[in-house]
């Protein structure tokens, strides 16, 4: 994996060239709590016969070094250093479940660095239940041992994707877990969203039982102009469970641009 100094941190990340090579339209990918850039992997594919992207491992992920973030502003933050460390603006920027906060967060702060967001299987509101939140603690403290929880997955999911899930969940520490989750459980910009004014797609798994059908639909209501797909069949983790459909909806929409 390619990586880059930012700040003091080391960040790795995942990239494809694209038909376009350097002078195409960029899409850059943000993934949700414990995860890292190869959820992308997928996805990243099967835009490649047109788009460049690339997909970062967030502090505390995946390859990269550090210890995570507890709140998304310092997350956004980040990832706009990264932006200026590689040299990238005017992106279509990607975004799922805390990643998708940070994409709002991002479009709100620094709209002019972007050209496009794609919202997936996330909310104006990341509220963790509160039970969830507090065995992810307890994970986190060594009070008990990690266990893999298949809850962002629809019910039908195939037992290979499953075992895919649990090994990339496996990647990342239960501190920056808990901490990935306490960002998404402070970050509510329901009021604040329909201040968003970028070409938007949004896409939710019709299962998915973490951020619901309606927090997409919200999103779909508030953000002027956007478009919005549902994944019937898929949960939470649309990236691993429906590669090829979600990245045709990312290409449908890049393709209107």
């Amino acid at each position: 994996m390619p990586e880059v100094m930012v700040g003091e941190t080391k960040v790795h990340y995942l990239e494809t060239k694209g038909r376009t090579g350097e002078e195409g339209m960029k899409v850059v990918f943000v993934h949700g709590s414990g995860g890292n850039a190869h959820l992308w992997r997928k996805v990243m594919d099967g835009l490649s016969d047109e788009y460049g992207s690339l997909a970062i491992d967030l502090p505390g992920h995946g390859e990269s070094a550090g210890q995570g973030m507890k709140r998304i502003p310092e997350y956004r933050e980040f990832l706009k250093h990264f932006l200026d460390a590689i040299g990238l603006e005017a992106i279509v920027l990607g975004g799922h479940s805390l990643g998708g906060g940070i994409v709002q967060d991002f479009a709100l702060m620094y709209p002019e660095k972007l050209r496009a967001i794609l919202l997936i299987g996330t909310g104006a509101r990341l509220r963790v239940l509160p039970q969830a939140l507090e065995r992810t603690r307890r994970m986190a403290e060594g009070e008990i041992e990690p266990k893999f929880d298949p809850w962002g997955f629809a019910a039908g999911a195939f037992p290979e994707v499953l075992a895919e899930g649990e090994r990339e969940w496996s990647k990342t520490s239960s501190l920056v877990r808990y901490r990935d989750l306490l960002a998404c459980d402070e970050f509510d910009i329901m009021g604040e969203v329909e201040k968003i004014h970028l070409p938007a797609l949004i896409v939710c798994g019709g299962e998915d039982r973490l951020t619901p059908v309606k927090y997409s639909e919200y999103l779909n209501r508030k953000i002027a102009g956007s478009k919005m797909e549902v994944i019937e069949g898929a949960g939470h983790m649309l990236m691993l469970e429906e590669p090829h459909a979600l990245s045709g909806g990312i290409l449908r929409f890049l393709d209107s641009l």
